[in-house]
This record gives structure tokens, sequence and C-alpha cells, in this order.
């Protein structure tokens, strides 16, 4: 059985320029091994005088345990012995579509997240067993490739990264570390309530399968970390794809997306929603979103709604995925005046924003109106007016983009359409610094 001091040592060498060490401590077998070890590793460092990166322990309390709060008292007292600042976090576990396990983990990772400054390291004590139990609960649960690569070693979280140095290293091994040092740790009695899958797994599945298959926990391991090389490889391959069939707007390209075979389009389309908005699809999600978006003629205008007010919708055969769609207001204001350069926040709508350096040019009185109609515009460089319905039309703005896009007015004159263009008598003359103007639209449906 390998010494683990050496192995941490290694393993954590490229993180030693880090300004500070997170390290997850729930006072449980795991995290109380890795502490030890990275107590030790600071303790070496001081007595070469060689710099350290500062070290801190977090602690969440989920409050589902009576004895949580004399837990984490434990905790703080271990960290004081070892000259460790201890931060706590106390959370809610609140939610009812998903299980207590899901949830205090969701809340457990919102903490770290808040608490890891910039380029700072989170250190988690999850070890092989940890990842074996991961591996079949994802296989249980359907997963593909990304979900059966399990836990990874490393990952952003917020600001920092997290990393997990004993994903390689058993709970055997690590029991003996602790028997060798004589360390004590907090049992938490939910860990033997096989009501809980990964409690089930462990007391009563993964016993069997260690007298058949011994060292299953290795070969799940190399498992995983396949799946994980695999995954990255196709997340390259649809990363091109997504630069390729994308639009500046965010948007994705229908035509284009079904002329490829429906293996790779289902694929293209869930990580283009979860690059938007971080929601990822089930099965039977893609193959409606397939059938109403691929298979739509280019005079339907379909529409999906997924969670969190996540909005999919089509136009000139482009996807749009959009973000806290609400509904657009029942009457738009006749007209607001503008004092630039300041914040113009039209409720339920968007927000305009001026800034020096552009090519507007106000002349008179500044007002936004929006579309009454008949409205006609001469754009800056051209010689005739033309209707802004067809200018609308040749920018391929969206239908519920049109009825809501600010209309610039100087004097009563149509001076400029949103930041789409200037219209004639309004740009900036040479010598003269214009306005940049920014329009930040609702999502609205």
């Amino acid at each position: 059985m390998a010494e683990l001091l050496p192995l941490i040592k290694k393993s954590l060498a490229p993180y030693l320029t880090r300004r500070v060490w997170w390290l997850a401590f729930s006072g449980g077998l795991d995290s109380q091994v890795l502490l030890h070890l990275v107590w030790r590793l600071r303790e070496l460092a001081h007595s070469s005088d060689t710099s350290f990166p500062e070290i801190r322990a977090i602690h969440v309390d989920h409050q589902l345990q009576a004895a949580s709060t004399a837990w984490a008292e434990q905790c703080e007292q271990q960290c004081v012995a070892y000259n460790i600042p201890f931060t706590l976090n106390v959370v809610n576990v609140e939610g009812r579509r998903r299980g207590i396990e899901d949830l205090a983990r969701d809340a457990r990772y919102r903490a770290f997240e808040a608490a890891l400054g910039d380029g700072d390291l989170l250190l988690l004590a999850h070890h092989l067993d940890d990842q074996a139990e991961t591996l079949l609960l994802r296989l249980l649960r359907g997963a593909g490739v990304t979900g059966l690569a399990a836990m990874p070693v490393r990952r952003v979280l917020g600001a920092g990264e997290l990393y997990r140095p004993l994903l390689s290293t058993s709970r055997a091994e690590l029991e003996a570390y602790a028997a060798a040092q004589k360390l004590s740790w907090v049992d938490d009695p939910s860990n033997l309530d096989t009501h809980y899958r990964r409690n089930f797994l462990r007391q009563q599945v993964l016993p069997q399968l260690t007298r058949h298959w011994p060292d299953y926990r290795q070969s799940f391991g190399r498992a995983a970390a396949l799946q994980a090389e695999t995954a990255q490889l196709l997340h390259g391959y649809i990363s091109q794809d997504l630069a390729s069939l994308g639009a500046e707007d965010g948007s994705l390209n229908l035509q284009k997306l079904a002329a490829l075979p429906e293996i790779r389009q289902r694929a293209i389309l869930r990580q283009f929603i979860i690059n938007r908005s971080e929601l990822a699809l089930s099965s039977a999600q893609l193959g409606t979103i397939v059938e109403q978006f691929l298979c739509a003629g280019d005079d339907r205008q379909p529409q999906f709604r997924l969670a969190a007010g996540v909005l999919l919708r089509a136009y000139n055969q482009q996807l749009f995925c959009e973000l806290g769609a609400v509904e657009a207001p029942s009457s738009l204001p006749d007209e607001l005046e503008w004092n630039l350069p300041g914040e113009l926040l039209i409720p339920g709508i968007g927000r305009l924003f001026a800034t020096p350096g552009g090519s507007f040019m106000p002349r008179g009185s500044v007002s936004i109106r929006f579309r009454r109609g008949g409205e006609r515009c001469r754009l800056a460089g051209h010689a005739h007016h033309r209707p802004l319905k067809k200018l609308l039309q040749e920018w391929r703005l969206p239908p519920w983009q049109r009825e809501v896009l600010p209309l610039i007015y100087c004097g009563g004159e149509l001076a400029a359409v949103a930041d789409l263009a200037v219209c004639e008598g309004f740009s900036a003359a040479v010598g003269e610094e214009g306005w940049k103007i920014q329009w930040v639209p609702e999502t609205l449906t």
C-alpha cells in the first residue's frame, strides 16, 4: 500500500503558486485524512523556510442531522489545533422535485463557489470508492458519455478551481493512514440508511462485487477516466460544429444542422442549449426539439419552453435559445425622454446605454418611441428613404424583437434604430465625438 504523503505532495505540486487552498472539511474520515496530509505538507514547507499557500477549511452544515452543530464545533476545534482558519456555512436544503442527496449537494457547492476567490483552489477528499459508486449510479440512471465520466479530477468552480487529489486512492488506504496517524473522525449515522441510493449500493451491492471482482474499484476508475477522455474529444468536435453553425447573435443555423446525421444533430443541439442555458436535456426533450424545429417549414415559428424560463424559438431558419423569458407588456409607452448619456430603463422591455466614442450624434432633444407603422428611414450615407419594416426584414430581426425595438428620435425626427443603424443627419462628423448606443432587451414571449 502506497504511502500517502509523497503521493499527495506530487499531486499538489502544480498548485503551490495558488494564493489560497480551501479544504472542504466535513469531519469524516476522508476529509480528516486530507486535512492532516495538507497540514503535514505545510509544516514541512515551513520547516525548510519554503513558501506555501494559505490553507483555509470550509465546513457546510446542511442542518439535516440533530448532531450537525456539534460536528461543526468538532471540526472547528480540529482546525484550531492545526492553526488553520475555519469557515462555517449553515445552509437550508430546500426543494421537492429532487432527492435530498442532490439538494444537499447543490447547497454545498453553492457555498463552496461563494467562498472561492480569484484563482483559489478547493480541495475535496473524494476517493476511488466514491468514484466507483458515482459511476454505477450514473449507469443506473442511463447516463451518456459525459455522465459516465463520473467525477472529474479537476474543474472550474466559480472564480477558482476544484481539485480531487485522492480520487485514485481507495478508502482502505485512507483508513490505514488514519489508523497509523491515530486520527479520529465524525461518523454520520445517515450513511447507514439504505433508503439513500448511494448507501444502498455501498452497503448491499458493492460488497457482493468485491467478492467476485476485488479490483472493481480500479476497473471502474479506469472506465470513468476513459469516458472522460471520450467526452473531451467529442466536446472538441461539437464545439467546431457549433462554431460553423452559429451566428453572431448567438443563434444556430437550422438549415445547415438539418443536413447533418441525426445523431450529430442531437449532440449539437444538446451542447448548444447547455452553452446558452446550462440546462441538460433528456432524450425525449431532444427528440421533440428535433421534430418541432428541424422538420418545421420556413413559414413556421415554433416555440419550446424549457425549465427556468428558457425559451427556444425559430425564425428565418435560425434557432434562438433565450433566458428568463417573460410575457411582453400589454402596452408600450407612447414616448420617453432620454437624457444622454444616462441609462434609460424601459420597464419590462430593456435598457438603453450611451457611451462616448460612437457614430451617433444627437441634434435636438432625444426621445424614444416604438413602431406605430409607416415609419421610414434614410440610413446614413444612403440616398433614399426606405420603409423601416423592410429594413427590419432585411436585417433578419426576429418578429418578437421588432415591436419592442426602441426608435431614437431627435426633435421629432427618426435619428437611430436602437443600436442597429444611424439615420442620415445624425452621424458624428469629423472632429465630433459621438455616442455609441447599446440596446439590451429583455427576453420576451
